[in-house]
């Protein structure tokens, strides 16, 4: 059971290191396999939630649902890891990772640094953190949760990095 306990251990660890890749791949890198085509601009916005007219409305609502969705596995593996942290220290960590994404941003000059990604990406660790808490409380075994996840996680890499693949070789 302990051997079973410290294998599931090292697949979280694995998949939470590939999702910190892919995490700084879409929001660095913007999904590109070039640097070459990265748009080259740098910019701050300080009000959260602002948005100048020349973008329309809906991308901004597609962009803060991105943000939120993209952060809500952070939450979830983050929980796997560390039962025991604190929230606080859960979403320290999380805030700090949008942050530090935030400021690369800006010091590469490779996209815009908001204050509402910071918000959006803080709140979508937060929302997965909860998800976990539910689903340990509702299915009151740790282990079968985090198996369940890990597998799901798994197949989801696997489509993942098949896509990817694919668009790469048709690049």
């Amino acid at each position: 059971m302990e051997k079973n306990r410290k294998r599931l251990k090292i697949i979280i660890s694995m998949l939470f290191i590939f999702y910190l890749v892919i995490l700084v791949w879409v929001i660095l890198f913007k999904l590109q396999f070039s640097l070459s085509n990265i748009d080259h601009t740098r910019s701050v916005n300080l009000i959260p939630f602002h948005y100048s007219t020349a973008a329309g409305e809906q991308f901004h609502i597609k962009e803060v649902r991105d943000n939120v969705l993209i952060f809500i596995p952070f939450g979830i593996l983050l929980s796997m890891l560390a039962p025991k942290m604190k929230l606080r220290s859960k979403f320290l960590i999380i805030f700090g990772t949008s942050l530090v994404l935030e400021a690369m941003q800006f010091v590469l000059s490779i996209g815009g640094t908001d204050i509402t990604d910071l918000i959006t990406n803080s709140s979508g660790g937060i929302i997965g953190i909860a998800l976990y808490a539910l689903l340990v409380k509702v299915v009151k075994d740790k282990q079968k949760i985090d198996t369940v996840i890990s597998v799901v996680a798994g197949i989801v890499t696997v489509l993942f990095l098949g896509l990817m693949a694919v668009l790469l070789l048709s690049n």
